[in-house]
């Protein structure tokens, strides 16, 4: 035996060993696809070249075979093991028409058929990027779902599969033992809003929108899986007892009949030519995806000769993954620029030489944080590796240090903001960096660019430039000194005029009733977009009721959560906060109120509030209608709860005359947390306890 040779081989076999767990097992992987799926081919090659090397190599590494016939994971300990009725197995790949060719000659030859038999007709599928599931039904009741895991074991995830919208949990009529099998993603869009949330709390962005769903489907809480707003597609059936199907196009068809989830942009192809042709008008269409896919499956359509192709010890032979060109280009950083947001965020931008990426040429790319620019090492003048992450935003991979010029030195983040001097913070558990002064231009100027954006106030003709005019004239110093502006100062401002000023000034005056949430995001607050502006209108009703909330009740908003809460009570508390909410108020604004939606915690039941109370009842009260309660003035026997406070006077006789359950704030947050309106305490060992006969 050549032994470096061998010494090579098994070090390679390491590599894609430790690339399955990132991947699979860990979901973070440490390379692109393209350069995994280089690796693994240059594994089988040395493999097929030398049979012995991999019985010998797994023995050695105390494992069933190479790393290169693995399918999936191991699954993980913390959810419950399950074994598929029928495996979940892998598909090969090809990477070319020629290829292609090859692989129908394989078929052909599977079917004992001449190998230049090509009258096939093959159904055309996307192949999706997200994390593939097994749905199993029992006489047509969902009895779990379940990760691919190793192909034989998965992990079952039914409550986190659930969370996904469409998914059937019971087929009438059915008999016998069903396996659905499909793909949970990430679309483009909810990767890029989840990245700018986490970008904004400065907490770690996800990679790609298939790490993304991975990692929520193996969340322990259904609810943060449910707030990655995850979506599937159904492809396939396992076992199928009963089920009237005779061809693979016919069980895309009979799934969607069932309610499943299917893709729109499946076809039957008649011929490795027409495959071929699909494949190329695939790779065209793919901006136009909602989901990143990476490639075409093409699969033989009839079911029976499916059966006699048969399966290799990974793959399926009927069915092959034709992958798509994986589109990084090198470029050359020219430089890094530092732009002050709204909340004094110091956001660095790289700006790259131009390079044409999947249609669009690319020359600038978002660095998100200091943390971010120190791992990937960068230098100006660095050639980097740019693709489109989620296929739209463009992302610095990694950098070619080999290339770097001589004499280039790392980049020094600003100890300062750029725009007025003042020293720059950074506060513990955040990876952003922030500009504290208030009065900073910049932050004035881009405070009143988004108050007046479409997704805020929605104020029209209050653009860039007239902005900067009015700062620079000093008629406006912030969002409530818009409301302050008179037709004569509009009109003499360059570009100005009366009929420009009317038209800004009944713009000011429709924007003073705008919808709730509109207002809540225009004020600016960190980590508060559309989203969570909605949120948070629709949770409190009213602006009186939000500025009452605390923490643990703005936490308590599904999709928010405990750094939410802090941040958002905390900003609206702030002094210089108040006193805009109040001039903003005095110039006139009166937002609608929002419909609180009201949940089913509290459903039945009736309260009374008496005495002196440490919030506002108006909070209070929005808070128990939110969670589905009923809040009434009298005391009568359909009363649930008397909430007392200090000094309480007649209610609180007329409650014990009936035997009304009477709490004080304690009792009722414990009800509270106990009827799952408030998070737990840290470390209460009854959390999520429903009883609370020990408070009547």
């Amino acid at each position: 035996m050549d032994q470096p040779a061998f010494d090579a081989y098994l070090a390679l076999s390491r590599d894609v060993a430790r690339h399955n767990r990132a991947y699979h097992e860990q979901d973070a992987p440490e390379i692109p696809d393209s350069e995994y799926d280089a690796l693994v081919r240059q594994l089988r090659a040395l493999e097929a070249a030398n049979p012995e090397w991999a019985a010998r190599a797994a023995a050695e590494a105390g494992a069933a075979s190479s790393p290169a016939q693995a399918v999936g994971g191991m699954p993980s300990a913390a959810f419950q093991p399950v074994t598929h009725p029928t495996p979940m197995t892998s598909l090969d790949n090809v990477f070319s028409d020629a290829e292609l060719g090859e692989w129908r000659e394989k078929l052909a030859r599977s079917l004992n058929l001449p190998t230049d038999h090509d009258d096939f007709t093959f159904t055309g599928e996307l192949k999706i990027d997200g994390l593939s599931v097994n749905l199993y039904y029992v006489d047509g009741e969902l009895q779990w779902a379940a990760t691919r895991g190793n192909g034989a074991v998965g992990e079952i995830v039914t409550a986190q599969v659930l969370t996904v919208p469409g998914i059937p949990t019971s087929l009438p009529g059915l008999t016998g033992e069903l396996e659905v099998r499909g793909e949970v993603y990430m679309s483009r869009a909810d990767f890029a809003a989840f990245n700018a949330q986490a970008e904004e709390l400065g907490t770690p962005l996800l990679k790609n929108p298939r790490n993304g769903a991975a990692g929520a489907l193996r969340q322990k809480d259904p609810e943060v899986t449910r707030s990655r707003h995850l979506r599937a597609l159904f492809y396939m059936l396992g076992k199928r007892d009963g089920v009237p199907v005779t061809t693979q196009s016919g069980v895309l068809t009979w799934l969607a009949a069932q309610g499943f989830p299917v893709s729109a942009h499946t076809e039957t192809l008649h011929g490795i030519a027409a495959a071929a042709d699909y494949h190329a008008r695939m790779i065209a269409a793919r901006q136009s995806f909602e989901f990143d896919a990476d490639g075409t499956v093409l699969k033989l359509d009839p079911l029976r000769l499916q059966a006699e192709a048969g399966f290799t010890s990974r793959a399926p032979r009927w069915a092959i993954a034709y992958k798509f060109p994986v589109e990084e280009v090198e470029t050359v950083l020219e430089s890094i620029t530092i732009n002050v947001g709204r909340t004094g965020k110091l956001a660095p931008l790289a700006h790259l030489q131009p390079r044409l990426i999947e249609g669009s040429t690319v020359s600038r790319a978002t660095l998100h944080n200091e943390d971010f620019i120190r791992d990937l090492g960068l230098h100006v003048g660095d050639t980097v590796v740019v693709r489109k992450s989620g296929g739209v935003i463009p992302q610095i991979m990694r950098v070619l240090p080999e290339k770097r010029p001589e004499g280039a030195v790392p980049y020094a983040f600003p100890t300062h903001c750029p725009e007025c001097g003042h020293e720059a913070v950074r506060a513990e558990g955040d990876a952003n960096t922030y500009c504290p002064n208030p009065a900073c231009p910049a932050q004035q100027f881009e405070r009143l660019r988004y108050f007046v954006s479409r997704g805020a106030m929605d104020i029209r003709g209050i653009g860039e430039k007239l902005i900067a005019q009015l700062l620079e004239h000093g008629l406006v110093r912030d969002a409530a000194d818009l409301y302050g502006l008179t037709a004569e100062q509009l009109a003499g401002l360059e570009r100005g005029g009366d009929k420009k000023a009317q038209n800004i000034l009944g713009q000011l005056e429709a924007s003073r009733t705008r919808p709730l949430w509109r207002l809540v995001n225009a004020l600016g607050v960190n980590h508060v977009g559309e989203r969570n502006a909605q949120a948070l209108a629709n949770a409190f009703g009213t602006l009186d009721a939000l500025l009452a909330a605390t923490p643990e009740q703005i936490a308590a908003v599904p999709g928010l959560g405990g750094v939410i809460g802090e941040s958002v009570a905390g900003a609206l508390a702030d002094p210089s906060m108040q006193g805009l909410i109040a001039r903003l108020r005095a110039a006139g604004l009166n937002p609608q109120e929002a419909a609180a939606v009201r949940g089913e915690q509290l459903k039945g039941l009736n309260f009374v509030l008496t005495g002196t109370l440490s919030r506002p009842r108006e909070a209070i009260k929005a808070q128990l209608e939110q969670a589905g309660g009923r809040v009434t003035g009298s005391v009568t026997g359909k009363t649930s709860f008397l909430i007392a406070g200090e000094e309480a006077g007649s209610k609180l006789d007329r409650a014990r005359e009936l035997e009304v359950a009477v709490l004080d704030e304690a009792g009722l947050d414990a009800l509270l947390r106990g009827r799952g309106v408030l998070p737990p305490e840290p470390g209460d060992p009854d959390a999520g306890a429903s009883d609370y006969t020990a408070l009547e």
